[in-house]
């Protein structure tokens, strides 16, 4: 059997490590990661290799040669265009000579059984297998749901947390047959998990997972890299340390000079200075070259090549990229990295994940809280579970991050730019459209001043990516993200973002291609017309509303714009005999008082928006995951359809974009009044219509992993059930769980025909939660007492 190695990514989520090398090429305990990938393949008899190359191949191509040193045959094939991952096998099939065969990613370090891998799939005769492993946080993974006997029954690309029902996850190494690779079409980019594996199970062709045991360790990012790093010292994977065993847990060339404290495990290369007094280990690798001075204390890091850390100077957790130095008193914390030739003066302070680009320096003395990259600063930002990111304006969040952001939202098209009309919005916002206009792109600003009101711009303009800076007096600041049909976009865009703002380098085009931001010819009053013209259902009102709403923010100032555009009464306030409605995190959510000052939740305005909607004739609805079921029972009684987001895909998606009472509070609460007016009838009225459901909710803290807990709740209920969260029916009830991205947590929603009911199902289900925490905690604790 052959097999084709994928070695032509650029590593930019590895940077600065991979700035001078690529990324196969990052030494591991002295060697490329792709030697030991070789090395595993050899042991398994196959010899026979094809690499495919694109980012810095001749380093790669200088270092193995035709692979006779090594013990195996090379072929190297280069892109010279990006072709994704299936595309760039694709391009090797006239070598692979018409027989199954192995893909591999060559930046993985594993130790997996390839030969079972094999077996499995001439047992199943399968046309694709991927080898799968167990992981406890597949956040960052693609998590695949099998049969039992292995059949691919759904992929999901990096879930959230409410997704994890699975803990298996792909690896990016497949036995593929040459009829797999038949579907990559010609000349342009085609991906395994994006595009080909999909296609696969459309056909219902025999797709196939193979749980393998085994350490697997993607080396996506640099805490991957000392992961895999430390993973290799404690033996959890099977590697030649290549040197000497001198006691126990210490590889080193060269016996140990008196006066080092040495705590394995430890491995050192040869030609390193360690001076007396200095404390390395457990968990460091010392690459050839490389120094340590006088009582210095090293723990869990990694020196490459020459790299240095002076007297009295202190690293945990850090990597140091070939020849940079840590000078005297020099203290690197958790996730720091010198890039190469990078220096830290002395006492100088690298806190959490900073990072210096190769050729930077921290000054003496200074305290580093941002990356260094070519002389700017990045931030890092990170999305929460409403799908925006939260910061505190001085602290996490402030112009040097909104720079960034700008800069890397500019590359994707027209952006749509706005704020809140407060210094602080402007500001921020200021300072993003520097960004987009430094990275060539094009903002596009307007007087709209609501989250809502620039989601309604976005779909309007289609513009490629909106983002609105809410900075209302002291509180957070929420930046706002809507692509080009108004919706926040998802999952896989979120990451990527993420992954970009991670990499903390500006975007730059030269002079002649910066740009000014552009006006935007949308009013407020537009925007409040066209929401309330889109509500309306196409009838006289019978008699005109008189509503409540309140003026004191955006949200609710936009709402009242909107509801007398319909034509409605609005006065300031509730008062007995009229409902009065309310709009809240950034104009997406809409609660409300009926006559008698009933107040009613999202949820239960949802149920009746969608009530109206099947009344309307409009037949099918789309809901977020966490909508209430009181509306699948609504649709029901009229034959109706609903999707959710996270289990239909993009035709929820599309569905919800053109519907949007069903996500904007102007639009829900318009769409209400309309009905109300039309009718003649109350809001008390139109509510006594819906079903009774009443919601209880409840959030438990979690000890242990997330993943793990939901698994343990899903039981049974995993395969059937897709998208984010787990959704339970129970007797006259239904319960839906999801873990929180901000917070080690778990938040139930419970539902019932009666509040006692519901409070009954969220704490059955609390305690399950809580049992399922526990029983985790100690299977750890067990683990890490045979460890």
């Amino acid at each position: 059997m052959k097999a084709v190695i994928m070695a032509g990514g650029e590593g930019t989520r590895l940077r600065p490590l991979t700035l001078g090398s690529p990324k196969p090429m990052l030494p591991l305990l002295g060697r490329p990661v792709l030697e030991h990938l070789i090395g595993l393949l050899k042991s398994h008899g196959v010899t026979d290799l094809i690499i495919t190359l694109g980012h810095q191949p001749q380093a790669v191509m200088d270092f193995f040669g035709d692979g006779t040193d090594f013990g195996v045959q090379l072929t190297y094939m280069l892109e010279e265009e990006p072709l994704g991952t299936a595309g760039s096998v694709a391009h090797c099939g006239a070598n692979l000579g018409g027989e199954d065969f192995l893909v591999l990613s060559g930046d993985c370090v594993c130790d997996l059984d390839l030969g079972r891998l094999a077996a499995f799939h001439r047992e199943r005769s399968a046309i694709a297998t991927l080898a799968l492993t167990r992981h406890q946080a597949p956040l960052e993974y693609g998590m695949v749901v099998t049969r039992p006997d292995g059949r691919v029954e759904r992929f999901v690309e990096k879930p959230a947390w409410g997704q994890v029902v699975s803990d298996l996850v792909n690896t990016g190494i497949y036995v593929l047959s040459p009829a797999a690779l038949e579907r990559a079409p010609k000349g342009r980019a085609w991906d395994f998990g994006r595009d080909l594996f999909p296609a696969l199970l459309a056909e219902d062709a025999p797709l196939y997972g193979c749980p393998l045991e085994g350490y697997w360790r993607d080396m996506g990012d640099c805490g991957d890299y000392l992961g895999c790093v430390c993973d290799a010292l404690g033996g959890k994977v099977k590697l030649d340390p290549g040197l000497p065993l001198r006691a126990p847990g210490i590889w080193a060339d060269q016996p140990v000079p008196e006066g080092v404290a040495l705590v394995p495990p430890c491995w050192i290369a040869p030609q390193v200075r360690l001076e007396p007094g200095c404390l390395i280990g457990p968990h460091v690798v010392l690459d050839r070259g490389a120094w340590v001075g006088e009582k210095a204390m090293v723990q869990r890091s990694v020196l490459l090549e020459g790299a240095g850390v002076g007297p009295h100077a202190t690293l945990y957790g850090a990597i140091l990229d070939r020849n940079s130095t840590a000078r005297r008193g020099a203290v690197l914390n958790e996730g720091a990295v010198l890039g190469e030739n990078a220096l830290a003066e002395e006492g100088a302070q690298l806190l959490e994940r900073v990072k210096l680009w190769p050729g930077q320096r921290a000054e003496s003395g200074c305290r580093l809280t941002r990356s260094v990259t070519s002389g700017s600063q990045k931030g890092s930002l990170r999305f929460g579970d409403g799908g925006t990111i939260q910061g505190v304006l001085g602290e996490d969040l402030g112009p040097e991050a909104l720079l960034t952001l700008g800069s890397i939202l500019g590359t994707e098209g027209p952006v749509g730019l706005g704020c809140s009309n407060t210094p602080a919005g402007r500001m921020l916002a200021r300072a993003a459209a520097a960004g987009i206009s430094a990275a060539g792109g094009v903002s596009r600003t307007g007087e709209l001043d609501c989250p809502v009101q620039w989601a309604w711009a976005a779909g309007k303009e289609k513009l490629a990516i909106t983002l609105f800076v809410e900075a209302e007096g002291e509180g957070p600041v929420y930046l706002h993200f809507f692509d080009s049909r108004g919706l926040p976009p998802d999952r896989v865009w979120e990451r990527k973002l993420e992954h970009a703002m991670a990499q903390g380098e500006l975007r730059r085009v030269r002079a002649g291609r910066v740009t000014e931001p552009q006006r935007l010819e949308l009013s407020v009053r537009l925007w409040a017309e066209t929401v309330a013209h889109q509500a309306a259902l196409g009838r006289p009102f019978l008699r005109r509303p008189t509503v409540g709403v309140g003026r004191d923010t955006p949200e609710d100032r936009a709402l009242g714009l909107v509801l007398k555009a319909l034509g409605c009464q609005v006065e300031d306030q509730w008062r007995p005999g009229i409902p009065a409605f309310s709009a809240g995190h950034g104009g997406f959510r809409l609660t409300a008082q009926d006559e008698k000052g009933v107040l009613l939740d999202s949820g239960q305005l949802l149920t009746l928006v969608t009530l109206i909607e099947m009344e309307n004739g409009g037949g099918k609805v789309a809901v977020p995951p966490g909508g209430s079921a009181a509306v699948d029972l609504v649709a029901a009684g009229y034959g109706g359809t609903v999707l959710r987001l996270d289990r239909n895909g993009e035709e929820a998606r599309g569905l919800y974009a053109s519907l949007p009472w069903l996500w904007a509070a102007p639009s829900a609460a318009a769409r209400i009044c309309a009905r109300m007016g039309t009718s003649g009838q109350k809001l008390e009225a139109l509510m006594a219509k819906t079903p009774r459901f009443h919601a209880w909710r409840r959030e438990v803290p979690l000890l242990s992993d997330r993943g793990r807990v939901m698994q343990a709740l899903a039981g049974d209920r995993a395969r059937p059930g897709s998208g984010e969260g787990l959704r339970v029916r129970t007797g006259n009830g239904w319960v839906y769980l999801t873990p929180l991205a901000r917070r080690q947590a778990l938040r139930i929603l419970a539902e019932g025909p009666d509040l006692e009911l519901a409070a009954e199902l969220c704490d059955f289900f609390a305690q399950r939660a809580i049992q399922a925490d526990r029983e985790n905690c100690a299977q750890s604790t067990q683990g890490e007492a045979k460890n």
